[in-house]
């Protein structure tokens, strides 16, 4: 098997950078809001062309660890920051104002992963998971009912109001880096519990939201199941 050293020269020089400035981010030596050093300055300290610096960084912008703006410089992302929109579902009404709802949590339980559990989050059977129960409320009433489920061995640091937890800042303050997600959209039924949560009949349809969302070297961090009554108001806007 080739060493550590063959293998990365393998791999194309501007992800061999990328993954440089992103292991500087995860171990604090930039920090979130911080402004990364220029183009140029980064060429000459890596003893790299600036266009490939340049490459590593459009590239990590897609991946929306930092943002670039003309005339003032290259800043890291800060997740924990309500100005950053995380890039996947959301809520809106008709006029196109976002509805993210109020997060109430229900319930904080750690729990052993189950066979169905396991093979999603990608653990074994048995390990050790954080599940959250929680309710998403807009103007008084509730439109969302949530169950998330995160390897507890990944989220060592929780903060105080875990329940109203969003997964971009816990991530961050893990020193983790969130990725793609795979996330399917269909309809179910509500059971009588989900029925009760969101004032519906039972059996009544729902919308049901499936997510697994990953870091950037592909571990599961979250499988969130939510249930939704779209009520006359609200449509649902999916970003890919």
């Amino acid at each position: 098997m080739p060493d550590l050293e063959t293998r990365l020269a393998a791999r194309p020089l501007y992800l061999q950078v990328r993954d440089v400035l992103v292991q500087r981010i995860v171990v604090g030596h930039w920090k979130p809001g911080a402004t990364l050093p220029n183009e140029t300055q980064l060429a000459q300290q890596l003893g790299i062309s600036i266009g490939t610096v340049r490459k590593a960084l459009d590239l990590m912008e897609v991946e929306r660890i930092v943002t670039r703006r003309q005339g003032r410089g290259t800043f890291v992302n800060d997740y924990a920051s309500a100005e950053t929109t995380f890039p996947f579902s959301m809520f809106h009404n008709f006029e196109g104002q976002r509805i993210s709802g109020y997060k109430r949590g229900r319930s904080i339980a750690r729990v052993q992963a189950s066979v169905e559990e396991a093979a999603r989050l990608g653990v074994r059977r048995g390990d050790e998971l954080i599940r959250i129960e929680r309710l998403r409320e807009h103007q008084d009433e509730t439109f969302m009912t949530e169950v998330c489920l995160l390897p507890a061995k990944l989220f060592n640091r929780l903060p105080e109001d875990f329940g109203g937890y969003r997964l971009s800042a816990l991530a961050q303050l893990n020193s983790i880096l969130v990725g793609r997600a795979d996330e399917r959209v269909d309809i179910a039924l509500a059971n009588a519990q989900v029925a009760s949560d969101l004032g519906v009949e039972e059996g009544t349809p729902l919308l049901r939201l499936d997510r697994v969302i990953f870091s950037d070297h592909e571990d599961a961090l979250e499988w969130r199941v939510a249930h939704c009554f779209m009520r006359n108001e609200r449509y649902l806007v999916r970003f890919n």
